[in-house]
């Protein structure tokens, strides 16, 4: 890594911890988080190339048709035409650590109906987080001892990029960027074996899961507006414009 992406990780995280809503928290909940930190981050991400796991969610909505002017997929070494249009799929990671959500503590059985938040109205029980996370290592838990729950989202930025042939190459010159959210399960128990065990469970695209909750920008999934956007900016000097989920 070389120092001038170093510094600008520490930086961010150390931001990022700034904006830390209590002693359990490592960032903001994702109501209180600002936009530009947010933004701040989805740039680092793209600056730096940090690409993660495609989303299948993200992956259905591409199109599917195959022309010069709706090109999905182009044979190596073959020139579709100047002016030719596609879209493609590029998910960008997150620097930002978990944020969390909720924290319950008790004894197991006393409290394993409560519930908590898993982001905004997602909600899931104690009894269920505990679990999970028990199911993952696969130990029994000794419910007359305390145990704690703890949930957190973390997130990336499936990018769809309109791109224009031309000068022997494609050119993205427009991108409209969602932010999906994704949930971690944290659980800290006793086993039957008097054993004190805690464990995580993600629910992550390697891992086989989808977001539970998808923030859209405004054409994310509208594929022909992001060609048209993207020739129309080929048009007007070649600029380069984006869109982005806080702006829907």
């Amino acid at each position: 890594m070389n120092l001038k992406l170093k510094k600008t990780i520490i930086a961010f995280s150390t931001l990022c911890l700034l904006t830390a809503s209590g002693p359990m928290s490592v960032f903001a909940s994702p109501s209180d988080i600002p936009d530009q930190l947010s933004i701040e981050d989805f740039n680092l991400s793209k600056q730096n190339e940090y690409v993660v796991q495609d989303d299948i969610i993200d992956i259905n909505s591409l199109p599917i048709t195959v022309s010069k002017s709706d090109l999905q997929y182009t044979p190596q070494g073959v020139d579709p035409g100047e002016g030719a249009t596609k879209v493609v799929l590029t998910t960008y990671g997150s620097y930002a650590q978990p944020a969390q959500q909720d924290r319950k503590s008790g004894i197991f059985n006393i409290v394993k109906g409560l519930t908590l938040i898993v982001f905004t109205s997602i909600i899931d029980t104690f009894y269920s987080v505990v679990t999970c996370v028990a199911d993952l290592v696969m130990s029994s838990i000794d419910t007359t001892q305390v145990a704690t729950a703890q949930t957190l989202v973390s997130y990336t930025y499936p990018t769809k990029q309109g791109q224009v042939w031309y000068s022997n190459a494609w050119h993205t010159l427009f991108e409209s960027t969602n932010r999906n959210v994704y949930k971690h399960y944290y659980a800290i128990y006793w086993d039957k074996n008097k054993n004190s065990r805690q464990g995580v469970k993600d629910f992550v695209p390697a891992k086989g899961y989808s977001a539970i909750k998808v923030q859209s920008a405004a054409h994310y999934y509208n594929d022909t507006y992001i060609q048209t956007q993207a020739y129309n900016n080929y048009l007007q000097g070649k600029e380069h414009t984006t869109e982005e989920w806080i702006n829907n």
